[in-house]
C-alpha cells in the first residue's frame, strides 16, 4: 500500500479539514438504507453523561444488534463515514493500517452517544490481504481508496478483499475519481497553495501541494508541505511526497471482473445517479459476488 506519511500526524488531522462538508457521507447513509435490513431504532442522542468509554470502540456491537445488518469500510481512516454510519443505526466494522488515523476515529467516536459507540468496530489492518473471518451485507471502499494502492496486482488484491467479506447476497460499492486528463496535462509540476481555517483553533493551515504525473505508469507523485500559522508565527510544519495510482472505468471494470465481482450498476456520480460518460467526475461501481462464485482466499 502508500506510505502511512500522508495519513499521520499533521496529515492525519489536516484530513477532516479538507474533506468537511463532502456530501458523500450522506449518500453512503441512503446506500446502507437501500441495501441492508432496517437500522437499529435507538436513537442516538447526545453523548452519554461521564461516560467516554472508549474502550467499547474495539469490542464491536453489542448482542442485541449482532444480528442486524453489517457493513465493512475499507479505510475507514477518521471514521468521517463509518461514524454517520453508526449514528443512522447500523452495525459498521472500520479497517485502516494508519495508527494516527485510528486514533483520531476513536477520539471523535468516544464523543458518540453510547448507542454508536456499540455499533462501531475500528479494526487495524492492511486491506490488500485483510481475512477477518466474516462475511457482511455492505462492502465500501470510499473516497479513491483504489488509488492508495499502487503495487503490482494490490488493486485486484483490494477488491478479492472485498469479495471475500461479502455475503452470498451482500452489495459492494466501489467510488473513484475519473483521471482528469486535460487538467493533469496542465497542473504537471505546478505548485499550488491553498488555505484553509482550523475549525478548533481558528489557525490558518496552508496546504502546498505540488503533483507530478507518470502516464506510462498511470502513477500520480504529490509533494506535499502543511504547515499551521497564527498570524506570522508558524507553529508547525510537515512535509510528504505520497504516489497514487489513477485508473479509467475499462480497468475497474475488468478488475472487479476478475476478482469475481458481478458489476450490476454503474453511475458517474457518488450523489446522483447519472451516466458513466465523458461528462462524469467520478465512477461508482456497484457490484455482487458473481453467480457461483467462492469467498476468496488470502495470499
Amino acid at each position: 500500500m502508500a506510505g502511512q506519511g500522508e495519513f499521520g500526524g499533521f496529515f492525519a488531522e489536516f484530513y477532516d479539514i479538507l474533506h468537511a462538508g463532502l456530501s458523500d457521507v450522506e449518500a453512503y447513509v441512503r446506500y446502507a438504507s437501500k441495501y441492508c435490513a432496517p437500522p437499529d431504532p435507538r436513537p442516538s442522542g447526545g453523548p452519554p453523561s461521564g461516560d467516554t468509554r472508549s474502550d467499547i470502540v474495539s469490542s464491536g456491537p453489542s448482542q442485541t444488534t449482532q444480528e442486524r445488518s453489517r457493513i465493512l469500510e475499507l479505510g475507514s481512516g477518521t471514521g468521517r463515514i463509518l461514524i454517520p454510519l453508526a449514528a443512522a443505526g447500523f452495525n459498521v466494522t472500520g479497517v485502516d493500517n494508519s495508527d494516527d488515523m485510528i486514533a483520531l476515529c476513536k477520539d471523535k467516536l468516544s464523543r458518540e452517544p453510547l448507542s454508536t459507540q456499540e455499533r462501531t468496530r475500528i479494526v487495524k489492518g492492511d486491506v490488500v490481504d485483510l481475512d477477518l473471518g466474516e462475511t457482511f451485507d455492505l462492502v465500501i471502499a470510499p473516497c479513491n481508496l483504489l488509488s492508495c494502492v499502487t503495487g503490482p496486482g494490490e488493486a485486484i488484491s483490494l477488491l478479492k478483499t472485498a469479495k471475500r467479506h461479502l455475503k452470498e447476497s451482500g452489495v459492494f460499492i466501489l467510488d473513484c475519481s475519473i483521471p482528469d486528463v486535460p487538467l493533469m496535462v496542465n497542473t504537471h509540476g505546478v505548485t499550488r497553495t491553498f488555505e484553509f481555517t482550523h475549525p478548533l483553533t481558528g489557525t490558518t493551515i496552508i496546504d502546498t501541494f505540488t503533483p507530478r504525473y507518470d502516464f506510462v505508469n498511470q502513477l500520480e507523485t504529490d509533494h506535499i508541505v502543511l504547515e499551521e500559522r497564527h498570524g506570522d508565527t508558524l507553529l508547525r510544519r510537515a512535509e510528504t511526497t505520497q504516489t497514487l495510482a489513477f485508473y479509467f472505468p475499462r480497468e475497474v471494470r475488468l478488475m472487479l471482473d476478475t476478482a469475481g465481482l458481478l458489476v450490476f450498476h454503474e453511475q458517474g456520480s457518488v450523489l446522483e445517479d447519472i451516466p458513466l460518460d465523458e461528462n462524469a467526475g467520478e465512477m461508482v461501481f456497484f457490484a455482487r459476488m458473481a453467480e457461483g462464485g467462492k469467498p476468496v482466499p488470502a495470499y
